[in-house]
């Protein structure tokens, strides 16, 4: 009768949900004082309108009157929308003498100092990775990403950024984004950014940043603390702190909403099913599938007490629901709305271990200065765009031509490997230009732009 926590993809949704085999829930969604109160009441009280124009995109079907078919997974969290968090190893600072980088040449120097003057004090001066990044592993740890976002704005589901005119200009053919190439390439070349980008997993960074035995070897490495570190290694994660972030712009990854719960057609009782759905959708059904039982994972937060990000605190952990196995929690998020998912609202109790504590407060700081760097983001950006099937058809070849030439040319950018790929060379960039040209890039474009327009005309 309902399929949970089931992950199919955008487009089978609504192939599926026309073709009759999931129930068509539009008329619940509009019963907003009724059937779906749950989902209104926390969707209109805790989301931006712009999050919210996000939500709605993503569940109804552009194809079809924008009928729903699936009770979705929302998910928010200030310290998993950072694209970028980067941690310096401030030990090594202090025993080479240096300051923390706060802009690229000093973060240049600083990389050239960790791969020359053994910051780890072992008498072997090149056995230490200066930076180390993760490419493949989306949370907080895109470290081509972050290094470009110095010099353009990019923000990783928004490849266009519209100028003063409204014209929508694409990232990857503009100069500041060759500087940008031409800076990690250096990196690169000069063994400073590790030639494990492309491959390294958040569990390779975890061996190498916080061992469970010996030093790290890692100066700066990028991505989420509960992925990237070991809860066994709280010791060495007390020699990291949270790096400054500059560049062109810093905006927060869009609200997390994914269609994970279905109602199928063979259901006998789909207004039972939807209120089953809708009370995993109350605060009550959030918090126990996220964090446990109240009064035994969680109980209500201190008079006055704060969070690790400052924020006033709703709640007081009691136990790490998320780091072992049990049945305090129910493991699958979906059909839920966590807010603040990790924690920002939460007050750590003495009962978490050091570790949580310390990654808490580490989270707190970066986020910091994540917003302290978010000040200068663009007054105008491109939203997330959604496409007829229509519009997608219209130059699906050319999208898919376009974006997988840019991609891999990225890598032979950065990496000097292949044709034609020096990005120090004019005549390297041009013919890279001229391809995309020819690959209908023109026809994309329009696309893209016919896309926007109609949504901000709609907006």
């Amino acid at each position: 009768d309902i399929l949970y926590s089931v992950d199919i993809g955008d487009a089978p949704v609504f192939t599926y949900g026309r073709d009759g085999y999931f129930v068509d829930l539009t008329d619940y969604f509009n019963d907003k004082e009724g059937a779906s109160k749950n989902f209104w009441d926390r969707v209109e009280t805790l989301l931006t309108e712009e999050q919210q124009s996000v939500v709605m995109n993503t569940i109804q079907d552009p194809d079809n009157d924008n009928h729903i078919y699936s009770v979705p997974t929302i998910e928010t969290s200030l310290i998993d929308s950072r694209y970028y968090q980067p941690w310096i190893n401030r030990t090594w600072l202090d025993r080479l003498g240096l300051d923390m980088p706060t802009n690229t040449q000093q973060l240049y120097d600083v990389l050239v100092a960790f791969n020359t003057k053994d910051p780890d004090g072992n008498g072997d001066p090149h056995n230490e990775i200066p930076l180390l990044g993760a490419e493949r592993e989306p949370m907080g740890g895109q470290v081509i990403d972050w290094l470009i976002n110095m010099f353009i704005y990019y923000h990783y589901d928004r490849k266009w950024q519209p100028d003063e005119n409204g014209t929508l200009q694409y990232v990857y053919t503009q100069d500041a984004y060759r500087e940008a190439l031409k800076f990690i390439h250096k990196l690169y070349e000069e063994e400073l950014l590790s030639n494990m980008v492309y491959t390294a997993t958040n569990t390779e960074i975890k061996a190498i940043a916080t061992p469970t035995a010996g030093d790290p070897m890692v100066g700066i490495f990028v991505g989420h603390l509960t992925l990237c570190t070991n809860a066994d290694s709280t010791e060495i994660l007390k020699q990291y702190e949270a790096l400054p972030l500059w560049g062109k712009g810093f905006i927060e990854r869009d609200v997390g909403c994914r269609m994970k719960a279905f109602i199928t057609s063979d259901c006998d009782n789909p207004d039972g099913a939807f209120e089953i759905l809708m009370l995993l959708f109350s605060e009550e059904g959030s918090m126990r599938t996220r964090y446990g039982e109240y009064g035994k994972d969680w109980t209500d937060a201190d008079e006055g007490a704060v969070s690790d990000l400052g924020l006033p605190a709703k709640y007081k952990v009691l136990n790490d629901t998320q780091s072992t196995r049990h049945s305090a929690n129910w493991g699958q998020y979906a059909s839920c709305f966590n807010w603040y998912a990790e924690g920002e609202e939460a007050q750590m109790s003495d009962n978490v271990s050091e570790y949580i504590a310390l990654k808490q407060k580490l989270h707190g700081d970066s986020y910091r200065l994540f917003a302290e760097a978010a000040k200068g983001n663009p007054e105008v950006v491109c939203p997330v765009l959604v496409a007829t099937s229509e519009e997608k058809e219209m130059t699906d070849n050319q999208r898919t031509a376009v974006t997988d030439y840019v991609n891999r040319m990225e890598t032979n950018f950065i990496t000097g490997i292949g044709d034609q790929c020096d990005i120090d060379k004019d005549a390297d960039w041009n013919t890279y230009l001229a391809k995309i040209n020819e690959l209908g890039f023109e026809d994309f474009q329009g696309h893209v732009q016919m896309c926007y327009d109609r949504q901000v005309n709609a907006a």
